[in-house]
């Protein structure tokens, strides 16, 4: 989460009014900061990264002044056009294709200033940009530069002296030398041609993404920006755009158009259309639980830096363009909970509640994970998914009605468990190295083709125990299931031997309830126990739990 830290007389004199540090620190949380640290002159705050526009101090200082009520709606502004014109080579296109950017004028430079701006840029750049692969962001002093501007591309061999150096380099030489130049190499590198943007002296402005001509860097005694982002993603950088026009204003500077000449056509930057909404009294009232009037509404709205009217039976609304984070009609119930105020909240007790308690399945559950455990298993928890090697192949078994996954990513995981043993033989497999004897059971679903079901998919609860010891056998598996039925249910199965391709001939049965099958228990075949890599015997058992939920109280 990205963090900013907002110092104590400037944020004062951003916000205005009669306000003390604590009662704007206090209000901080109710706009959705998160206080990180506070100290006597200062305060970091974490913000979430889609509010982009708390990533300097101006941005909160806005919000705050909304929250306060010392400035209600959308920010007006007046955007006039510059001379400034960016000339965009078609030899861009395959490389970055996207520029934009302003002109912002008569800004105090001080060093928090520059601080905060820097800040903003960093986190623009690693939460729009992705780390400057969609958009990169270049700020240079305006009165070094001599319009028209050029975007193009060159050679690896151009050289020119990058930021904060004394000395030309060639691009090549900045990507392989530079730290800044082998961090971003990665993004420029698939082309044997860079993006350069030049003026009409030849004086590179900025080698995006990767970094800037020393000749235009910021200082202190600069008073007039230039503003160049490019990037992959057009709305991207309009984008970001927006914040940027949003946060010069607020510094105290005039914001100025630039025009970008691509392919005949000639468009105006920054794009600061407003998002219009539209939203009910109730939509917004059922999302807070409140009961407000649409007057309420409309001044909880502008209280957060929108604008908001009465239109009939629903409420417009029109969100600036740096609030590109609303993308719904319910995003706006959380700006007028932000406007209406959290700390009006109050709790209500009239409400109706039910008393909860346990399924009948949870208490079979239980009552037979008490036997089990009591007899000295130890319960383990598989996948619902494993490999069709586990499940068919190393237990001999064929696939006669295999529930697959499509497309599945990794063939480990890609049938659904049609049987719980094969998991717990695989388990055993996996941890030969442990001490002997090992008991262990599992409760899970199983499943199978179901006709006439939703999802055509039958869902099981089944009940599987593995020993393995020097001197595991048929009794030992047969023994957990007479118990477990007698002890938790109080019925007794039945047996009928059986042959199974994963256990051995004359040591298997199945198990029998009311004359219906409930499942298998034997000793495993010596094939099956080699082809799990284990080294001493195994006796299995699985029956189903289904026949025996009425049996448990709920």
């Amino acid at each position: 989460m990205p963090v900013i830290t907002l110092r104590k007389d400037r944020l004062q004199s951003l916000v205005g009014g009669d306000l003390g540090f604590k009662e704007l620190v206090e209000r901080l949380p109710y706009l959705g900061l998160h206080l990180e640290e506070v100290s006597g002159d200062s305060v970091k705050v974490e913000y979430d990264p889609n509010r982009l526009d708390y990533s300097t101090d101006y941005g909160v200082a806005r919000s705050l002044r909304g929250s306060f009520g010392l400035s209600k709606g959308m920010p007006r502004h007046r955007l006039s056009k510059s001379d400034i014109i960016f000339f965009v080579d078609p030899s861009v296109k395959k490389v970055r294709p996207y520029i934009a950017g302003l002109l912002a004028k008569g800004i105090e430079l001080d060093d928090e200033t520059i601080r905060q701006i820097i800040s903003m840029q960093e986190d623009l750049h690693n939460g729009l940009g992705r780390k400057r692969a969609k958009l990169a962001i270049g700020i240079h002093d305006a009165d070094a530069v001599k319009a028209p501007l050029k975007y193009s591309t060159v050679r690896s061999s151009f050289r020119f002296t990058p930021l904060d150096s004394k000395v030309p380099l060639s691009v090549g030489e900045i990507l392989s030398e530079l730290p800044t130049g082998r961090k971003y190499a990665s993004l420029v590198s698939a082309h044997k041609v860079y993006p350069i943007i030049t003026d009409a002296k030849r004086t590179v402005l900025s080698f995006p993404p990767v970094i800037n001509g020393n000749t235009t860097k910021v200082t202190p005694r600069t008073k007039n920006l230039l503003i160049d982002v490019t990037g992959t993603d057009r709305r991207v950088l309009e984008d970001c755009l927006a914040l940027l026009a949003e946060a010069f204003w607020d510094a105290g500077g005039k914001v100025f158009s630039v025009g970008v000449r691509d392919g005949g056509k000639t468009t105006f930057t920054p794009a600061l259309e407003p998002f219009p909404f539209v939203v009910t009294n109730q939509l917004i009232s059922d999302r807070l639980g409140l009961k407000l009037k649409d007057s309420e509404i409309v001044n909880a709205l502008k209280r957060s830096r929108l604008d908001a009217a009465i239109a009939g039976k629903r409420i417009a609304v029109t969100a600036p363009r740096y609030r590109f984070d609303l993308l719904h009609p319910v995003d706006l119930a959380e700006e007028a909970m932000y406007g209406y105020g959290f700390e009006k909240l109050q709790p209500s007790y009239d409400f109706k509640y039910t008393e909860g308690s346990l399924s009948p399945r949870t208490h079979l559950m239980e009552a037979v994970r008490r036997s089990a455990i009591g007899l000295g298993l130890q319960e383990v928890m598989g996948y619902s998914l494993t490999s069709g090697d586990v499940l068919y192949e190393k237990m001999e078994r064929k696939k006669e009605s295999p529930l697959k996954v499509a497309a599945s990513k990794s063939s480990l995981y890609e049938y659904l468990r049609d049987m719980l043993a094969p998991t717990l033989l695989q388990l055993l497999a996996d941890n030969i190295h442990e001490p002997y004897p090992q008991r262990i059971f599992e409760m899970a679903e199983v499943f199978s083709p179901a006709k006439g079901t939703e999802t055509g998919v039958g869902e099981e609860l089944h009940f599987a125990a593995a020993i393995t010891d020097n001197t595991a056998g048929f009794t030992d598996a047969k023994s957990i299931i007479d118990t477990v039925l007698l002890r938790t249910f109080n019925v007794k199965a039945a047996y009928r031997p059986i042959q199974a391709p994963f256990l051995m001939d004359g040591r298997a049965a199945e198990c029998l309830y009311r004359g219906e099958r409930l499942g298998v228990v034997g000793e495993v075949s010596p094939k099956v126990v080699l082809s799990f890599g284990l080294r001493n015997p195994v006796s299995i058992l699985e029956v189903s739990l289904g026949p025996f939920l009425s049996k448990v109280s709920s």
